[in-house]
């Protein structure tokens, strides 16, 4: 009897053992399900795209920034869904009411509502409820005034006879490149009537020149790179040739340099003296006359002597110099200015590498080797 006692009660309590079991492992599976089911749907409403309105107010700037080329790059993105759309001319009442809402400076724009807290998208920046589009380059048309920014008028004053003189018109492609929208383009010589009335009224004093109306501050890099160079002067920026170049007053070409190349051909080791050529011209000098000399003539000679020459091959420059800044600034490191105006190479060690030269004096043979090329 106690043994049949004792086994209905290991039954008893079994049963209850395995109901818990039972129940816990239910709740364990309704909590792991539920759990599962709470990040596929966290899952799929990450997954989902961004529903927007999408909002584009357009320019009366038929060249204005191509607003059009982002809206069809946000239809085309994965990452958003534009459910509506609508197309605003800019002096329209419901435009004018957006633009001043959200404080818009500059159309075209587009403005985007709906769920921007699910959108990130490059080159728009939260307002209020809305996303409004920042990334707007010149040209483009100030919101307020309805004025046009960015289109800029250029003209070039040249000077035909100067044949060794900056072409600026290279300088002009590099704006446009930069990004810069040139609308207008003029040229004129400077003998011309316009041309003159220019270089009097803005002081020009370099010829060529290239002029650049103030519609370029709507580009803030170059202006400023303008500004701190000094180049404005009344409603233009005024970029002037350096040397060489034609003095306005005068008509007189400025930096144009003669070169003589002191050779010596009886040392096949020594370096080559033409290197000379594409350091100068890395310096921005304009070569006029050049000849090249050989230590054994008699001019050669002449040369050793009166400018008392240490080592050779080596370099003379005479003609106008003293308009190379630049020039003058490195000139001190690598050789001497004469009484006579020339200018002479003198420190071989400057050359910045193995070379070889030849002693004047004991007409030995010399290599050496140095760092970075100053001249």
């Amino acid at each position: 009897m106690k043994k049949k006692d004792n086994l209905h009660a290991f039954l008893t309590i079994g049963i209850f053992v395995l109901l818990g079991i039972l129940l816990f492992n239910s709740f364990f599976v309704f909590s792991v399900g539920r759990s599962l089911n709470v990040k596929i749907d966290e899952a799929k409403e990450l997954a989902r795209p961004a529903e927007l309105g999408l909002i584009q107010i357009e320019s009366s700037c038929s060249d204005c920034f191509d607003i059009d080329s982002i809206t069809n790059t946000l239809k085309e993105s994965s990452d958003i869904k534009i459910i509506k759309e609508k197309l605003l001319p800019g002096n329209s009442k419901n435009a004018i009411k957006i633009i001043n809402q959200y404080g818009i400076e500059k159309l075209p724009v587009i403005v985007l509502t709906g769920e921007i807290e699910k959108a990130s998208i490059q080159n728009f920046k939260q307002v209020d409820d809305v996303l409004v589009f920042n990334g707007i380059t010149p040209p483009y048309e100030d919101a307020a005034t309805k004025k046009v920014m960015g289109k800029v008028s250029s003209i070039i004053i040249s000077d035909n006879n100067c044949a060794v003189c900056t072409d600026l018109g290279l300088v002009l492609q590099n704006l446009k490149q930069s990004g810069v929208f040139v609308d207008k383009e003029e040229e004129f010589d400077f003998s011309g009537a316009k041309a003159k009335a220019l270089i009097g009224n803005l002081d020009i004093e370099k010829l060529p020149a290239l002029l650049l109306s103030d519609d370029i501050e709507a580009y803030p890099d170059i202006a400023q790179s303008m500004d701190q160079a000094g180049l404005k002067k009344q409603d233009y920026y005024i970029i002037e040739s350096q040397a060489p170049y034609v003095e306005a007053e005068s008509g007189k070409i400025r930096g144009t340099v003669d070169l003589i190349l002191l050779d010596d051909s009886s040392c096949s080791e020594c370096y080559d003296v033409e290197i000379h050529k594409s350091i100068l011209a890395r310096l921005g000098l304009a070569i006029g006359e050049e000849e090249t000399i050989d230590t054994s003539s008699e001019q050669g000679k002449q040369l050793i002597s009166q400018y008392n020459l240490e080592s050779v091959p080596t370099i003379i420059l005479t003609g106008d110099l003293e308009v190379y800044e630049n020039l003058d600034n490195v000139w001190p490191q690598v050789g001497t200015v004469e009484d006579d105006g020339a200018y002479v190479f003198r420190e071989i060690t400057a050359m910045g590498q193995s070379i070889v030269y030849r002693d004047v004096d004991t007409g030995e043979i010399k290599g050496t080797t140095s760092a970075t090329p100053t001249e």
